[in-house]
């Protein structure tokens, strides 16, 4: 009789316990709790590109990248220069900016990649051979001036 109370004992002193620590028990079953998976952004690697003089690039090229960064940083013309240049073959018609949801025409594309400096700031540019540009940076996607 003795055994039977120290068993009934055990049992409702381990389902008082089971109750208490349920958080615990939940805890240990080894599933983690639900999260938003972050959205995964694919690095394009960037074509190598070769350094040239800023003079070696067409003057419709020079001449857009200046007028661009002047008009985005609010200075003058002549505040803008343009710190460096390479020569690069894009892969496609984005320009190495491709951009979600739009198609670009899969050639090979001569251009230029730019660095224009004013005293509010520096951006980076990507070019065809001829005036077409388009700055890469997060908050200017989609700018393309002609």
């Amino acid at each position: 009789m003795e055994k039977r109370r120290a068993l009934a004992s055990i049992v409702m002193l381990s389902g008082i316990f089971a109750r208490a620590s349920g958080a615990d028990a939940r805890l240990q079953t080894g599933i983690a709790p639900p999260t938003r998976i972050p959205d995964v952004e694919i690095p394009v690697a960037s074509p190598a590109g070769e350094a040239i003089g800023v003079a070696q690039m067409p003057r419709s090229v020079r001449r857009a990248v200046v007028a661009d960064a002047a008009r985005r940083f609010n200075v003058a013309q002549s505040q803008v220069v343009l710190a460096r240049a390479e020569r690069v073959t894009w892969n496609d018609g984005s320009l190495g900016c491709a951009e979600p949801s739009r198609r670009y025409a899969q050639v090979l594309v001569p251009g230029f990649r730019v660095i224009a400096k004013t005293s509010a700031g520096d951006l980076a540019y990507h070019t065809d051979s001829h005036s077409r540009v388009v700055s890469c940076s997060p908050a200017l996607r989609g700018s393309v001036v002609r």
